[in-house]
């Protein structure tokens, strides 16, 4: 483990004195050849400093742009962390590995930014009357850039939802055609726009979409209800951007203008932030309910119409108290609500993108990046997303509001993706400065986890990466001026351990503070509690130093607080570990296959061992139950699925407890075609699967 990293890194790199020795010692037999003129020795000298240039701009060694400088911690008297560490108390030591490190820079490259059109959109929206009423506008000076000449002949239809109960939130319904030249007025209650424009022979030249950003009477209407509330108490908004499957080292590593506008800016960050499960849908939900996955399931069953809807997210909470709410994701059909669920029957919140998400992906052409949706017409699919998360902040700027914009396209498959939207995810934080929002709003920028498959998985780093996504919080001034002790707090709470049950909780806290304006100190005590981890607190109270995982409700597997020590992979103990995690997986297929009468049986193959990869232990022989904890990496046959989990040994009982569910490390792609729950497609090769 490369622990302890320098905020300065040096830009020395194997390859650099690899190439330099290789052509010094080429040079030299030239030198020494008779047959070897002036020329070939030029040649060579020029090519040497070539392939310098090369190797060190091509990414075999750091970037001078991507080092990040981290501030020190604050200098709090007995709270310092030791050097190698996020978090270091008796419960937890969390190492802080070097995101630069060479396994892992091997498999990262630094990409470049990547435009979706060479035009500039041919349309957009105008509002006139302080934003009251919206017009579709068409630039006439762009209409040559589209082999258009003359009048044009353009035409849009609203973006509605589908009014099929079943498929509400799968489905869109356009309406019917309105031409227009130049300009024409949008609909007072237009939200979503689809448009498109002809040359004079008829052929379609160009089509996008649009969303109209406008208040709403209903807001008003609200806002009107809950004035007398927010003129004693200050309301503080909230505004959730959240990147798909990026660690904090990886945000680090990939996206260093961003993360280093965020290190100068002031922002509080959680470098102790630990996952509770294993993908988005879990680590979101214990954030906007308090619930782990089996409760969600249960109480929300996102597989069945209409379940969601009566889910207590706590955007709900944030309405019922007088806020306008908004919710947008990119990658529509594996969005975290949608993805092998159901999604909602009505639109969850006041603001609601998915109808045009789903038109763009329908409509608009289509550039694909990791096999993900990366760009939508001229866009990029997050710009969708982060722009009308500005938006939407802008227009409510001045009043209350809770918005969670979440996007997946340009972080979820590959490690390197990242970095091509650097600079475009810095320009956004700093809107959000010049657009005032951060004067009036706690912004949170974070993610649910790091990488979960893939080369890099199969490192150290990739292991621990996966379980420790990036969290920074921004607080307005006026607020950290009115609340000195939660800025204190948030300083100590820097190198603790925390989850996303502490976000929920957290989020009510901030309701707290505006609906019980009377009391003089709320603290976690008094607040709505996380279902799943009623132990769990609000990050605007001191996390004890001494807080373990298992305090936590994060499970063994995802817990990165232990340090493991490497083990015999040929060990009898370790092979009957992994002889007991395939019988659970096959177990986990067998009971689908009792409830669809043999189903899981006949779609998928049995899987056999094809070999141990990594087998790593950790001791706990200090306790009541004393057991040792295996983390072990495998690998099956038929179609070579790659596995990690981690099993407990009671030393007493000489027994085997699965702790936390089994991680798939590479893609299972179209082997898991045939199988319909979401669930166990990691586990299913399908007998027959698709060429």
């Amino acid at each position: 483990l490369e622990m302890g990293y320098q905020t300065t890194v040096s830009l020395n790199s194997p390859l650099v004195h690899w190439n330099s020795d290789l052509f010094i010692r080429r040079d030299l037999r030239s030198l020494h050849s008779e047959r070897c003129g002036r020329m070939r020795l030029c040649a060579a000298i020029v090519i040497f400093f070539v392939l310098i240039y090369s190797s060190y701009h091509l990414g075999s060694s750091p970037d001078p742009q991507m080092i990040v400088h981290i501030p020190p911690d604050d200098n709090i008297s007995g709270l310092q962390v030791p050097t190698g560490y996020l978090v270091y108390g008796p419960g937890c030591h969390m190492p802080d590995l070097n995101p630069l490190a060479a396994d892992v820079m091997k498999l990262y490259h630094r990409e470049k930014e990547q435009e979706c059109s060479t035009k500039a959109p041919l349309t957009r929206i105008k509002f006139i009357n302080d934003g009251k009423d919206a017009r579709l506008v068409l630039d006439a000076d762009l209409l040559h850039k589209y082999d258009m000449y003359g009048t044009p002949h353009c035409c849009y239809r609203e973006i509605r939802r589908s009014s099929k109960d079943d498929h509400a939130d799968s489905t869109i319904v356009l309406s019917n055609c309105t031409h227009f030249q130049y300009a024409v007025s949008l609909p007072q209650d237009s939200e979503f726009i689809y448009v498109n424009c002809s040359s004079k022979s008829g052929k379609e030249k160009y089509r996008n979409v649009h969303y109209v950003m406008r208040e709403k009477k209903i807001i008003n209407d609200r806002f009107e209800r809950f004035k007398v509330k927010f003129t004693k108490k200050r309301p503080l908004s909230v505004l959730m951007m959240g990147i798909d499957s990026i660690s904090r080292l990886n945000l680090i590593r990939a996206m260093p203008n961003t993360a280093q506008h965020i290190y100068n800016s002031g922002w509080f960050e959680l470098k102790g932030y630990n996952k509770i499960d294993d993908n988005t849908y879990p680590n979101l939900m214990a954030i906007l309910t308090g619930f782990n996955s089996s409760l969600s399931y249960s109480v929300c069953n996102p597989v069945q119409v209409g379940k969601l809807d009566a889910c207590p997210m706590v955007w709900y909470s944030y309405r019922e108290s007088g806020y306008v709410t908004a919710y947008a994701e990119d990658e529509a059909e594996i969005s975290t609500f949608n993805f092998n669920k159901k999604g909602f029957r009505h639109p969850p919140t006041d603001y609601y993108l998915r109808p045009l998400m789903l038109a763009a992906e329908k409509h608009l052409p289509v550039k694909y990046k990791s096999s993900l949706k990366f760009c939508l017409g001229y866009q990029h699919s997050a710009d969708y997303i982060y722009n009308y998360a500005l938006d939407f902040a802008e227009l409510y700027r001045d009043k209350a509001f809770f918005g969670l914009f979440w996007a997946n396209t340009f972080s979820h498959n590959d490690i390197s993706d990242p970095s091509s939207m650097d600079h475009k995810i810095k320009s956004y934080l700093t809107q959000l400065e010049s657009r005032g929002i951060l004067n009036t709003s706690a912004v949170i920028l974070f993610s649910d986890h790091g990488l979960r498959f893939g080369p890099v998985r199969k490192l150290v780093t990739g292991w621990l990466e996966e379980r420790l996504p990036f969290i920074f919080i921004w607080l307005p001034k006026w607020f950290q001026e009115e609340n000195p002790g939660i800025v204190q707090t948030l300083k100590v709470n820097r190198n603790r351990l925390t989850n996303p049950y502490d976000l929920h909780v957290t989020l009510h806290h901030i309701l707290a503070l505006t609906a019980l304006p009377e009391e003089d100190h709320i603290t976690s005590a008094i607040l709505p509690q996380a279902p799943s981890c009623p132990s769990c607190q609000s990050i605007f109270d001191e996390v004890p130093w001494n807080r373990s995982c298992a305090d936590s409700a994060i499970e063994a597997h995802w817990c990165t607080c232990t340090p493991y020590n490497s083990t015999s992979r040929s060990s009898p103990i370790v092979k009957a570990a992994v002889k007991f995690i395939i019988t659970f997986i096959k177990g986990e297929l067998d009971a689908y296959m009792n409830v669809t009468a043999g189903t899981a049986h006949k779609l998928c193959a049995d899987l056999h061992l094809k070999r141990i990869a990594m087998a790593r232990k950790a001791e706990y022989r200090d306790t009541a139950n004393p057991h040792d904890d295996y983390l072990l990496v495998f690998e099956t046959n038929p179609g070579g699925g790659e596995f990690e989990s981690t099993v407990s040994y009671s030393l007493a009982e000489k027994t085997f407890q699965m702790t936390g569910s089994v991680s798939r490390l590479n893609s299972y792609a179209s082997q898991s075609g045939c199988m319909p729950k979401s669930y166990l497609k990691k586990f299913c090769f399908c007998h027959k699967t698709p060429n």
